[in-house]
This record gives C-alpha cells, structure tokens and sequence, in this order.
C-alpha cells in the first residue's frame, strides 16, 4: 500500500511542475504564437499529464489535457486555434493556481 501511495505522490509532483509548463508555453505562444517548439513541447507535456491524471483518477485534469492535445497537435500556429489558446491558458491558470496552493495534492 506505501508504495501505490509513493506512486501517486511521484506522479502528483510531476503533474503539478508539468502542468505549470504548460501554463508557460501558453504565455509565451500569446506572445509568439508561431512556435512549433513551443507547441511540441506543450503538447507533449499535456500528453504526459494526461497520463499521470488517468492514473490518479483525475477527470478534470485528464479532461483538460486531452482538450489541449486535441487543440494543437499537428499545428504550426497557434493563432489558427486562438480561441482555444485563451481557453486552454484559462483552464491550465486554475490548475497551477489549484497546485500552488497545494490544495490540489489535499484531494488525493
């Protein structure tokens, strides 16, 4: 039982720093949205994230991430998905703030 806890809590700390990565790509596509590095990476970090949140049994999170991936796989631009790139950095600004607070490592 420790170590399925010990799990969670490696995989808690790792959707929480990824999760502000993301946060980070998306600031920074706001201010240059033609970055495809920008864009893998964020995309391949929702990827991960959306991984840990199916094995803590995070819905929200899971939900979110698979929208992000959804939203810009494949893309060169972020100004083709503008309106998903304001949600996304919305929705991603609750998560950092919710593990900031470390509220969100409470729920598990």
């Amino acid at each position: 039982m420790a170590l399925i806890e010990t799990h969670k809590n490696l995989f808690l700390e790792e959707c929480s720093r990824l999760t502000m990565l993301v946060f980070d790509c998306l600031q920074k596509l706001e201010k240059k949205p033609s970055d495809p590095d920008m864009i893998e990476r964020m995309v391949n970090a929702a990827d991960v994230i959306r991984g840990g949140a199916k094995f803590l049994q995070d819905a929200d999170l899971e939900l979110n991430s698979k929208m992000l991936i959804e939203l810009f796989k494949g893309v060169k631009d972020a100004r083709t998905r503008q309106m998903g790139l304001e949600m996304m950095l919305s929705r991603f600004r609750i998560l950092v703030d919710k593990s900031h607070s470390r509220s969100f490592l409470k729920q598990f």
